[in-house]
Order: C-alpha cells, then structure tokens, then sequence
C-alpha cells in the first residue's frame, strides 16, 4: 500500500508549488507518518533560498513535524499504528557527540520533508510525542525546541541559578528562555522591541534588554551580573553579534552560536585574545540527536511547558507563514498545519 500525499515542492530559483507524493508501503525497519503540522525555521528560509549545499532538487522542504503513525514495517520495535511521533532533524544521529557521517541526512534537505501529509521515515529517527502537546506546539520542537535544549542544557550545562543571555524572541529563544526558567537560570533576552520584551517578562524574562535603544547590550549584562558576565549565552546574531557576546560572557563562559542571521556567510572577526583570556568554550550547535530530543521531551513532558506559538497558518498559505519569518516580526513559532 502506497500514500499519496498532497505536498509543496521546492526547486532552487523557484517559488513553492502544489504537487503531489508518494510514500510507498515502509521496508524493514521504516514506518510511513501521517504528518499534522510543521513549523518555519531560519533553516528552511536559507533552502529555500538556494544556500544549502547537496540537497535534492526538487523536493519537499521542511524538517519540523508532528506525526501519527499510519504504517509499520517489520522490525520496527515497539512502534505502533496510531502512535504520536516526532522525527528526528538528523535521521542517522541517534546518540553520543556529533559525528560528520551522523549530520549529512536530513529530512527536508537531502531527503523529502514534512511540507505534506504522509512522509516515508525511518524508526530509529522516532521520537514519542509529549502527551500535553497539541500537533502544532509539537511542531516546534525537532529544530528550533532542541536547538534550544542543547544550547542552554547539553551544551551550556545550566545549572540553578547560573545566568543566561538570550538574543531574540523568536523560536529558539523563547524555547531557551522557557528551559533556562525550569532549571531555575536567570534569563536576560534582548531585543529591539520594547513589546517584544515586555511579552519575554510576562513569561518569565528576568530582564529585559533593548539593543536599539542601547547598543552597548554586552555592558549591560556586565552591570547585571555585577561584572562577572553571563554564564551561557545563545547566540543568534552569528557575525552581527559573537564580539559582544564574548564580552558578555564570564570567564569560563560558554557560548551557544546557533544562528548566523545577521550576515550569512560573511567571516566574522573573533576577539581571539579575549576568547583565550576568559577561556570561553563557542560551541557551534546545529540541533541535536535523537537522544537530546528524547531528553528534551521528558523536560516538556514534566513540567508541562507549551511552546509559544506566534501564529498557524492552514496548509494552502505555506507561503504567508514563510513570508512572515522572512519579516522577523514574529514571536515565538509560525506553524502550517496539513
């Protein structure tokens, strides 16, 4: 039995248009989902772009998802039909650090991705779906919710009471931001909206840092940590922000880059003597295994936490949901359900 499933197709150079897949019956160790949502990420604008290296062309983009089982094939574990599942981002890194063999399948670049209804995927890229989670909320989480875990968690290693700065209010920030408050961190979240931060408070933003109006936001960290500098800081701004963000941060520091929205591609000048001098760890984080992502779910799962949707879009407006990232005026997540 074979599923055909209505579905955007991407060509490089080329808007997005309607098409229809297939997902054939699952082999041994595969099953078929049918998928109830995806989210937008910075990921899918530089795919969508061109920018991304050895993806297929054509093919459906969009690696974020929130799924039901529908068929299973052999050897499959204790998968069923009827299961609520995530897939992994990497489907070949299921555990232990980051290997290069481990990160060069992903669904949406090198394999079809979950702009459509019934996607052929792996088991062992499969994740159970947290109980409390609507389809659109889960949605959030396979990119830019384990971005987040292993920036602030795995990589940052937060402990109560340690400090972390956050650049941003979309996706990955306030995920960052809700994981720092369940661990009992300090949150700092900058941003150039004043409503944007105030909207950061009300969910739980220690303080609130408006880098238009005040530049210098790394001095600012400075005088809120009384001169000791952050102990973790999520870096999105990639070239347009890390100089700062090595001088925010406390000596022993760590910090997460996991965006490079201010200038793709563009070599950014590190202060290479102020990075040896506080012996900062700048780990580069693109999402994570399947084991983070268990982990992270467990997290969600326990504390009840709900990812901050911006808005849903009906599956014929892919486009406006993608237009709207391109904006950066949202906050929180932009989700397509299907």
């Amino acid at each position: 039995m074979s599923f055909n499933s209505k579905a955007f197709l991407h060509e490089d150079g080329k808007p997005l248009r309607r098409a229809t897949r297939t997902a054939p019956a699952p082999s041994r160790g595969q099953v078929v989902v049918r998928n109830h949502a995806t989210s937008v990420n910075f990921h899918d604008l530089v795919g969508l772009d061109g920018l991304m290296e050895n993806c297929l062309n054509p093919r459906v983009p969009f690696s974020d998802n929130s799924s039901e089982i529908v068929a299973v094939g052999a050897d499959c574990g204790a998968w069923q039909v009827g299961d609520r599942v995530l897939v992994n981002f990497f489907r070949d890194w299921t555990d232990g650090p980051p290997i290069q063999k481990y990160l060069n399948v992903v669904y949406g670049d090198q394999l079809d991705g979950f702009l459509q209804q019934y996607v052929l995927v792996e088991a062992c890229a499969l994740v159970r779906t947290p109980a409390h989670l609507s389809h659109a909320e889960a949605a959030t989480l396979c990119c830019a919710g384990l971005a987040a875990w292993r920036s602030v968690y795995v990589e940052g290693n937060l402990r109560a009471g340690q400090t972390v700065v956050i650049q941003g209010t979309g996706g990955v920030a306030l995920q960052a931001l809700q994981i720092t408050k369940a661990l009992g961190g300090i949150a700092i979240v900058t941003s150039s909206s004043d409503e944007k931060l105030a909207r950061a408070r009300a969910l739980g933003a220690d303080h609130c840092i408006n880098y238009r109006s005040n530049p210098d936001w790394d001095v600012a960290v400075l005088d809120i940590t009384g001169g000791n500098g952050a102990d973790v800081i999520v870096d999105i701004g990639g070239a347009d922000t890390l100089a700062r963000s090595i001088n925010a941060a406390r000596t022993g520091g760590q910090i997460s880059i996991v965006g490079a929205r201010g200038a793709l591609g563009v070599p950014s000048a590190i202060p290479v003597e102020k990075t040896l001098i506080k012996n900062l760890m700048l780990c580069g984080i693109t999402v994570g295994s399947r084991r983070h992502l268990e982990n992270y779910c467990a997290l969600l799962a326990q504390t009840g936490i709900r990812p901050v949707i911006d808005s849903v879009y009906p599956f014929d407006e892919a486009e406006k949901a993608v237009a709207r990232m391109r904006s950066q005026n949202h906050f929180g997540k932009l989700v397509i359900e299907i």
